[in-house]
């Protein structure tokens, strides 16, 4: 999430990170068929949903949640009696998608988009520095069929929306579809550097052409403790939905206006029931429009994750984040600097647990941007990052700096009064 627009991009990292170095968080099981469980884990306000097909040849499980997660996940398979689990589908690489496929061992055969390896190897990827074990063994850049639990089961891909390195895995006999971030549970969607908001109709048109009309829809993330499946009908409305809010936000523009304009006028209010889970209304405003105003080959700015992966490796977190301050002053315009690459850099890091350094980076981030509309959600996460460090008192008043920037940010509240109680 690092080119296109870094404030976007920084809100759909956010929400998919969540709160990544929460504990404890529970796996709500819910049974769809006699051979498929929905294993959700709540976070923020949304949920991210995994598969697991149980049957007489064992378990084939798609998404694994983050790392945090996937002992709870891995308690949750095992629940379910179905033994091992044999196969791994990542539906596309994100983070709560693949964090815990090295959970379940080096035996599941792992299978992913054909473009998801090199995707593991940059960006902020550098930072996770995810074992080879977690890697895809089977790859696929059209289709697939595997014949697993005396079922086809059908493997599309379908990248170039929310991702480059999306597919969706179709249970032939069992009608459900697991459709990866397409739909997002039917809510506006969030879409990384590498994916573009404008192909969603494209798309959906195509998973509507796939796919059986009788079809069930599980999607990556859906609102928050909404643990059941949708249908092909709802297919239609969405799509409808992505069109006419692209030819909105595209109408607004050509007449002049800019992004805080059409959001002042709530623009896209008629179609407010879809920002029920971590994308809202302005921030659908601001990818569109983002999108649209992008200039067809501008220069791609350098990599600054790279550089700054480098400097972190050599010389640790305090040279990284002064390497950051050096190339935005000297280097403005060739490096995709914004307020959200140290913040990324942060949740990466607090995800693999060393807070240490995510703090390190979490203060130069609110230094730098000290006004940015992400500093709320930084200091959140500085608050969380001392917290697991056991420094309460430096918790406390990071949390009550990001309720001072958005007094209606819930788990910022959430987190405060946990810590008051301690």
């Amino acid at each position: 999430m690092k080119r296109l627009s870094v404030f976007a991009m920084s809100l759909a990292f956010v929400a998919a990170a969540s709160v990544a170095v929460a504990q404890d968080r529970p796996v709500t099981t819910t049974r769809l068929s006699d051979k498929l469980y929905l294993l959700s884990v709540d976070e923020d306000n949304y949920s991210t949903n995994s598969l697991a097909f149980v049957g007489s040849d064992g378990v084939l499980l798609v998404d694994t949640q983050d790392a945090q997660d996937a002992p709870a996940l891995r308690a949750a398979v095992d629940a379910l009696g179905g033994g091992p689990v044999r196969y791994i589908i990542n539906t596309h690489r994100h983070t709560e998608h693949i964090g815990g496929n090295t959970a379940f061992g080096t035996d599941p055969v792992i299978i992913a988009h054909a473009l998801v390896p090199a995707r593991l190897r940059r960006g902020a990827y550098l930072f996770a520095e995810i074992p080879d074990a977690a890697l895809p063994d089977i790859t696929v850049a059209d289709s697939l069929t595997l014949f697993f639990n005396g079922e086809p089961v059908r493997i599309v891909a379908l990248p170039g929306s929310h991702d480059d390195n999306e597919i969706i895995v179709h249970f032939t006999a069992s009608k459900l579809v697991h459709l990866s971030s397409l739909v997002n549970g039917f809510n506006f969607p969030s879409v990384d550097s590498d994916g573009d908001a404008l192909r969603f109709p494209e798309l959906v048109e195509r998973a509507m052409a796939l796919l059986p009309h009788d079809v069930r829809i599980i999607s990556g993330h859906s609102p928050r403790g909404e643990h059941r499946a949708g249908t092909w009908a709802d297919l239609r409305p969405y799509h409808d939905m992505m069109v006419r809010t692209i030819e909105i936000v595209r109408g607004g523009l050509a007449q002049g206006r800019d992004v805080a304009a059409m959001q002042r006028d709530s623009v896209l209010r008629e179609y407010g029931s879809y920002a029920r889970s971590y994308v809202g209304e302005n921030g659908w405003i601001n990818t569109l429009a983002t999108r649209l105003q992008r200039r067809p080959g501008a220069p791609i700015p350098a990599p600054l994750f790279t550089a700054l992966h480098e400097t972190y490796r050599s010389q640790g977190a305090a040279a990284a984040v002064a390497r950051y301050s050096q190339l935005r002053r000297d280097h403005p315009t060739e490096y995709a600097f914004g307020p959200n690459i140290m913040l990324i850099v942060a949740m990466t890091l607090s995800s693999h647990e060393h807070f240490q350094d995510a703090v390190t980076f979490l203060e130069g981030q609110v230094r730098e941007y000290p006004d940015a509309p992400v500093a709320s959600a930084a200091y959140f996460y500085l608050a969380q990052a001392q917290q697991r460090l056991g420094n309460l008192d430096a918790a406390r008043r990071a949390c009550q700096r990001s309720l001072e920037l958005n007094p209606g940010f819930a788990p910022a509240t959430a987190l405060l009064a946990e810590l008051n109680r301690r």
